[in-house]
């Protein structure tokens, strides 16, 4: 079934932007009468049927879904800014594993390098494929998503959150921090291309960062933000296939 994300409801109307339309219209070829799912900015989940009066067209609510589809484990990504296509990439794969945020993050060996105006843009467009990979795997949350930040700001603003950075040169198996992770809220730092440089790892020692190992081989970036997420929402969250226990 088609999702659409909707810009405003008034009363059991739920309207979308011409993009969404034309997407639903042109691209899906649905009909009035056609039911199809729509997603809010604020996490809400709808069933509607696509109605039409004269030339405006808007979702007629059926029900309200709730806020399904969504992780107990609050994981926040800060990944390092990588290539564009790369990066994307982990966006999209994130976001369909479950992270609540990302915070795109500038460390001493990004080379990738953003102004205020191409940061600015990118953000228009990284929020555009968080929204399309909401509507794929069927989310009822956007995570959200900050302009680039330095590594010293990220790990000043989320000081109060368990903090753990994939690193080849780290001081403990990944394994061994899992069993130790206490609560449900829990920051991923990933690195760039070149990896973490001394005066990051100066960094995460002062912040109370644990530096993580994953086996013997050293790991791309973007494969390294699948494994993490991927591991920590079996163990933690909602990928293990079973009824989470109250």
């Amino acid at each position: 079934m088609a999702t659409i994300l909707i810009e405003r409801i008034d009363g059991v109307r739920a309207f979308f932007s011409q993009a969404e339309l034309h997407h639903l219209i042109r691209v899906r070829r649905f009909r009035a009468g056609d039911r199809f799912e729509a997603v809010t900015e604020d996490g809400r989940r709808l069933s509607c049927v696509l109605c039409q009066d004269g030339s405006d067209w808007y979702g007629s609510i059926e029900r309200e879904q709730g806020q399904a589809h969504e992780s107990s484990l609050e994981l926040i990504l800060a990944p390092a800014l990588i290539k564009k296509d790369k990066f994307e990439w982990i966006l999209q794969k994130a976001t369909e594993l479950g992270v609540s945020e990302i915070v795109p993050t500038v460390t001493q060996r990004t080379e990738i390098r953003l102004d205020e105006g191409r940061a600015e843009k990118k953000l228009v467009r990284w929020q555009r494929i968080l929204i399309e990979a909401v509507k794929q795997c069927g989310r009822s949350h956007i995570p959200g998503i900050r302009a680039p930040q330095r590594l010293s700001d990220v790990l000043e603003q989320f000081g109060q959150c368990e903090k753990i950075a994939f690193d080849e040169g780290g001081d403990v198996g990944f394994s061994e921090v899992v069993s130790e992770i206490q609560g449900s809220r829990l920051m991923v730092l990933i690195g760039p291309e070149g990896g973490w440089d001394e005066r990051d790892r100066a960094s995460f020692e002062r912040a109370g960062v644990k530096r993580v190992k994953v086996g013997p081989r050293v790991l791309r970036a973007e494969t390294a933000a699948i494994v993490a997420l991927s591991v920590l929402q079996f163990t933690c969250g909602d990928l293990s296939g079973s009824d989470p226990v109250d």
